[in-house]
């Protein structure tokens, strides 16, 4: 055989599954002084996950996920009228408004797939210029910090945290997927601070699930979080600092964002902000500019899981587990070694393929989620918050249900509320 050939990384199958690094014990500081705050359960057998084992690259390589019907779901993101059905939230007007959401994400990822890329979703999100030569003198860490949360509010994050970097969320591997094969990971590990950014999604839009009308909720978010990102990322390098823009890419966002006190992990395997619940798109910058860090914050969201069945119970494939948090593995897209709620993610995956588009119903149902658009509502929401976090959180999960929170609004009743 060719030398050059016998080099050449080995397409993934069955026969050739992705690598594991093993024990990260054996690596780093398998636990750090602020998991107990985060919630982490951390375990001895902690491995880094492999993005080769994600549902949607197995969707790609594994014939055990992947299927026609599977390469259409993804085809259907920029594929005009593809999955459109005659049924309320599935014609080609619901599938074309989740699309159009879709297309400042779809242009970026675009722009690199000759090289290989994926930008935002398999690799970070590529510099549109290097640092400018001379670095802009930070005086304090702090007032930087607070300096950058106002720019990323301008530039449309609805919340903003920052967190050191922790090699444990970061893939041991990437996926290419032209080749079909596992490549080398690309985000530097001497970027210290990670910026997390937060987009929330729409209350009414999320109402919809499942259909594909909500689907824009998500499509916007995505799309939102990469112009989002990378302009942040833009304005550091401005400053003369290093700046590595990702979204759904290279790092797990939901630790990330429990360390930066953007929210606490929830049944459902969601981020839940304090404001907008479950509803949210994760983004991060990581830099070298100087920055202090936030702290985890907790305002009861575990507790009033464990007694909140919700999105469990109403999730149509059955994917959310009840019971306590477990270390269980349940398919090759789990995390190793690490004590929580684990979704199902092929049963998730397969409901999401058979309808065409994206489930949310756990999203929608959570008590969590609620809308914030009068006086009225946000004054409720904090009470209700401050029941959920007490003794009487069975009586605030009643009364949630009780008022009709979390129930469906149907995709035309959603096409008739047009405001202006």
């Amino acid at each position: 055989m060719d030398e050059a050939l016998k080099n050449e990384p080995q397409r993934l199958d069955l026969d050739n599954q992705p690598k594991s690094e093993g024990p990260y014990k054996d690596m780093g500081e398998l636990r750090r002084p602020d998991d107990e705050a985060c919630g982490f359960d951390i375990l001895e057998n902690f491995e880094r996950f492999n993005q080769a084992n994600d549902i949607y690259t197995r969707g790609q390589w594994d014939p055990r996920i992947r299927s026609e019907k599977v390469l259409n779901w993804f085809r259907g993101m920029f594929t005009p009228g593809l999955g459109a059905k005659k049924s309320d939230g599935y014609t080609v007007k619901d599938f074309a408004l989740r699309n159009a959401g879709w297309m400042s994400t779809n242009i970026i990822i675009q722009r690199t797939r000759k090289d290989d890329r994926a930008d935002g979703f398999l690799d970070s999100i590529e510099e549109f210029a290097p640092p400018y030569k001379d670095k802009y003198k930070v005086e304090s860490p702090q007032e930087m910090a607070d300096e950058i949360k106002h720019v990323c509010k301008i530039f449309g994050a609805d919340a903003a945290g920052i967190t050191a970097y922790d090699p444990r969320w970061h893939y041991t591997n990437s996926f290419s997927a032209k080749m079909m094969v596992e490549k080398e990971y690309g985000i530097p590990d001497d970027l210290p601070n990670v910026i997390v950014v937060l987009t929330e999604m729409s209350y009414e839009a999320v109402r919809s699930y499942p259909s594909a009308t909500a689907g824009v909720a998500v499509g916007n978010g995505y799309s939102h979080d990469c112009n989002m990102t990378l302009t942040i990322a833009s304005y550091i390098q401005n400053l003369g600092y290093r700046a590595v823009a990702t979204v759904n890419d290279t790092s797990q966002g939901i630790p990330y964002a429990i360390q930066a006190g953007l929210g606490e992990y929830a049944r459902s395997g969601l981020l839940i902000h304090q404001e907008f619940g479950p509803r949210t798109r994760i983004g991060r910058i990581h830099t070298d500019l100087p920055l202090t860090h936030d702290k985890p914050i907790n305002f009861g969201v575990r507790d009033f899981c464990e007694v909140c069945n919700r999105c469990s119970d109403n999730c149509p494939p059955g994917a959310i587990p009840e019971g306590p948090p477990q270390e269980e593995i349940i398919s090759q897209s789990n995390i190793v070694g690490i004590r929580k709620w684990t979704v199902e993610a092929e049963k998730c995956f397969k409901f999401w393929v058979n309808q065409g588009t994206e489930c949310g119903v756990c999203m929608r149902i959570c008590p969590y989620n609620k809308g914030r658009d009068t006086a009225l509502a946000r004054t409720y929401y904090n009470l209700w918050k401050k029941l959920a976090n007490s003794p009487f959180r069975k009586l605030a999960l009643w009364l949630d249900i009780k008022l009709g929170y979390g129930m469906r609004l149907k995709p035309k009743e959603w096409w008739a509320r047009r405001r202006l």
